[in-house]
């Protein structure tokens, strides 16, 4: 069992990792709580812990649409040990720590099914199709704006209600345009280029129908001649678009369920983020609250710099 204090320090001493971007440390899939990835705190521990998430990953952008990382991120190691159950119809939301209010652009879902071990999965031969898909709202407010102005900075996706039961992996991404036409005084550095940040997960699908829709693979889901890679979001003010503009969402339309369903509301179950019962928990949750607070002022410091 590690103590609240070492965790501590272990998250204070990466804080320079996460610098201002985001990553996922919560998922709730039909109310059933998951840990995400910790990218703090679960590198550290040993043996791995039990996720439903590909680890390993960075916190940085992918540039290149036809890097194998545009799949899953960098690493994948170690692979989900777990697994989310989700009724077809039912919710998942992705809580996500401190992002910056900078990094306007879309936020997706998407699903692509596999058969066999998790473990023997290569997301580069997946073929995901999109199931949701937040660009800019009536009132010319970014999805990534209206996510952290929320009090617990979450985004919901619905499982379509008639796709076929089976394991699927979801992928997660925000891109961000805000150096996408070019960069500021200051990050001259940067190359132009929109930037993608994504996540994948291990989920099971229950009670769903007949549908197998099609998808694309990443590399290979995004081309770079498309109107969405190009975006000038800081023609804006307070975040929102200038009237008159509309952004033209990347690859292919969210896939719609057929039909919808009616599901009871299962009871809140939280999964344990260590297997090492109540007090390695609290441990646990204690230190990873105190690195989201020192990564919120990471994420506000560098909006001031305009980054």
């Amino acid at each position: 069992m590690v103590s609240s204090s070492v965790f501590g320090l272990l998250a204070l001493a990466l804080a320079q990792q996460a610098c201002g971007h985001g990553y996922i440390w919560r998922v709730t899939a039909d109310n059933t709580i998951y840990p995400g990835w910790d990218v703090a705190l679960d590198p550290m521990l040993s043996p791995p812990p039990a996720r439903i998430a590909f680890g390993g990953g960075i916190v940085g952008p992918i540039i290149n649409i036809s890097a194998a990382e545009m799949a899953c991120n960098f690493g994948g190691s170690p692979r989900p040990s777990a697994i989310a159950e989700v009724r077809a119809g039912s919710n998942v939301t992705f809580h996500w720590s401190h992002w910056l209010y900078s990094h306007k652009g879309p936020i997706t879902a998407w699903m692509a099914p596999y058969t066999g071990p998790v473990s023997a999965v290569n997301p580069n031969d997946l073929s995901f199709f999109k199931i949701a898909e937040d660009t800019v709202d009536a009132a010319g407010v970014w999805a990534n704006v209206r996510m952290m102005d929320q009090t617990n900075r979450t985004w919901t996706a619905t499982i379509p209600a008639d796709i076929k039961s089976g394991t699927y992996i979801i992928r997660h991404e925000i891109v961000a345009l805000h150096f996408s036409t070019g960069t500021v005084p200051g990050w001259e550095f940067t190359p132009v280029a929109a930037q993608f940040y994504m996540t994948c997960f291990n989920f099971r699908v229950t009670g769903g129908g007949d549908a197998e829709p099609s998808g694309v693979k990443f590399p290979g889901g995004y081309r770079a001649d498309e109107k969405g890679m190009r975006f000038n979001v800081r023609n804006t003010t307070g975040g929102v678009v200038v009237p008159g503009e509309k952004y033209t969402p990347l690859g292919p339309a969210v896939y719609t369920s057929k039909y919808g369903v009616d599901l009871a509301e299962k009871p809140v179950t939280v999964v344990s983020p260590t297997g090492g019962g109540a007090e390695a928990d609290k441990s646990y949750w204690d230190a990873q609250q105190a690195f989201l607070e020192t990564q919120g002022k990471i994420v506000s410091y560098f909006d001031s710099m305009g980054g």
